[in-house]
């Protein structure tokens, strides 16, 4: 017995030394020392939403290496848990964005090329590139990511930037990853189009788009039925030539991958439906703005939408001195038109439509507001939170992993102090893949006027656009606690309003609209303020283009 035990305890003797170096290989396999100490967590004697009207009281649920273990009101705690008291905390599935660029970087436009024979221009430059992927474009530094899952989003189904056919989306996790790699979920999920032309070339508008589409879908339908054709029996028959443009269209023609049009107007809407009707393809509406009177058609044709959550501003009555019968009417129009927009999420209910919601053209700091705003008109907060988690699950068709918190699904969750559409809570944690990530109120509070004295003001504006140099001014102000501003009017229009104003970490951004040639043009501005110098890049996605945006802050203002 005595020998025994001496070659046991020689084994571990020699063992040991082993033991010693696993241990330190393991310690070494997080050198940036961030990750969690465990990644199990219970969330105790919270009010659990599994899902919109699914409410379970003084719940607890568990969440162990990024998915879902137990969800229920007598779950047993793991011994290796960290525990979150939910006591008056509310968890809900996490959010999923159904269309935008989240986590995506817009390239460099490309020049135009010498000798551009404009009827038929290099694809590159016509944005007609289906074949690539929006992997291409996506930073794991991008500052929409963060911003994004602070605001309750898990995923994103998110897009590349580009012209008429940029490339197709992916849906990311909105984790803290080293390589961008890490964010996939699914690649190659949907083919993304929208209405923008090439500048000065074919297809420079609309109808032109819309033929261009028509031949690369017939010519694919050609060109996938002679490759199945030499593919079961070559003998005799001339080898298909390779077309990567093409040959991305072929899962399209097959109705495997959808075509997410970026058809934003009633226009715009109408007419990607009639391509779809005329074709077969499988249509998916994103970031759809004025399809209110598109309802029925949405319907028949069982195109699915995902309404955008980019809201305008509620119209500013005038003076009632100011107020002419023009001026009256206008203010009724106006009015028409912004309670059509807010309650469009209400008529697509009421016409048996489910639909999702897309932040393209909106940032972080507007989506709680908007959301309210829909409510406020008529929307009830359950069909507000199933656009955000179960519906756009379905549309992107992973609600078996996600967009409830049912046991064995992703720990994708947010976790609020109240009510998730109450004025007043605010989100405290958000898992994502299982991991944590937890804010407060003041962080929350930072993206607005919090420490913004930097930046309000007077500035002095340049602008190297492709019309040449323009200058002008542009105001930064606080407003209930938030930032407001005006910037002077491009082409000698009027002053525009500022919108999306945000000042984090020295970094200013905002959008305004100008009027060109009674087309409304949207400008996204983003840029680094140091001292009173700000420099930065405006971007005009309409048209792929970009150019440096500088200002300086005039002293004593």
């Amino acid at each position: 017995m005595k020998l025994q035990l001496r070659k046991i305890s020689f084994r571990l003797f020699l063992l040991l030394p082993l033991l010693v170096f696993a241990v330190a290989i393991q310690a070494q396999s997080d050198p940036t020392g961030k990750s969690p100490a465990t990644r199990t967590y219970a969330i105790t004697n919270a009010t659990i939403v599994q899902a919109p009207g699914k409410v379970l009281e003084g719940a607890t649920i568990i969440f162990n290496n990024g998915l879902i273990s137990s969800v229920g009101t007598n779950v047993s705690i793991p011994s290796n848990a960290e525990v979150i008291d939910g006591t008056d905390l509310f968890v809900y599935p996490g959010f999923i964005d159904g269309m935008s660029y989240t986590g995506a970087v817009q390239p460099k436009s490309l020049p135009r090329p010498d000798n551009l024979f404009t009827p038929d221009p290099p694809n590159d430059y016509a944005g007609i590139t289906p074949e690539n992927h929006v992997i291409e474009q996506i930073s794991v530094s991008e500052n929409s990511i963060s911003d994004m899952r602070q605001n309750g989003f898990t995923i994103s189904h998110t897009v590349p930037y580009g012209r008429m056919l940029p490339g197709s989306g992916a849906l990311i996790t909105l984790i803290d990853a080293e390589n961008r790699d890490d964010l996939v979920m699914y690649n190659d999920v949907s083919m993304y189009t929208q209405f923008v032309g090439a500048p000065g070339a074919y297809p420079g508008n609309t109808l032109g788009i819309m033929a261009k589409w028509r031949n690369l879908f017939r010519n694919a339908v050609n060109s996938k039925q002679h490759s199945t054709m030499y593919a079961s029996n070559a003998a005799g028959m001339q080898r298909p030539t390779r077309d990567r443009t093409l040959e991305a269209f072929y899962p399209v023609v097959s109705s495997d991958k959808p075509v997410f049009y970026n058809a934003s107007s009633l226009l715009e809407a109408q007419r990607a439906i009639r391509l779809q009707k005329e074709l077969g393809f499988a249509l998916t509406l994103g970031n759809l703005k004025e399809g209110w009177d598109l309802a029925p058609f949405i319907k028949e044709t069982g195109t699915k939408v995902f309404l955008s959550l980019d809201l305008p501003k509620e119209p500013k009555a005038a003076k009632e001195k100011d107020k002419t019968d023009e001026v009256k009417h206008l203010e009724e129009r106006r009015m028409e038109f912004y309670k059509k927009y807010v309650t469009q999420p209400v008529v697509m209910q009421n016409a048996g439509i489910k639909f999702g919601l897309s932040t393209m053209g909106t940032t972080g700091g507007k989506v709680k507001d908007n959301l309210i705003t829909l409510i406020e008109h008529g929307l009830s907060e359950d069909a507000t939170l199933a656009a955000l988690t179960i519906n756009a699950a379905e549309l992107l068709k992973i609600d078996h992993i996600t967009g409830t918190l049912d046991a064995g699904k992703l720990a994708n969750a947010v976790i609020s102090t109240g009510p998730i559409f109450d004025k007043e809570s605010f989100i405290k944690y958000v898992f994502v893949d299982g991991d944590k990530h937890e804010y407060d109120k003041k962080e929350k509070k930072s993206s607005s006027a919090e420490g913004s004295q930097a930046v309000i003001g007077n500035w002095t504006y340049t602008v190297t656009s492709p019309e040449g140099v323009q200058t002008g001014t542009m105001i930064i102000r606080e407003e209930s606690g938030a930032l407001a501003g005006t910037i002077s009017g491009m082409r000698g229009g009027p002053d525009a309003d500022m919108k999306n104003l945000t000042f984090v970490d020295g970094s200013l951004s905002f959008d305004f609209s100008f009027d060109a040639g009674g087309q409304s043009v949207e400008i996204v501005v983003v840029g680094t303020v140091t001292g009173n110098e700000y420099d930065a890049e405006a971007s005009i996605a309409a048209f792929s283009i970009s150019f440096p945006f500088t200002a300086t802050k005039d002293e004593g203002k």
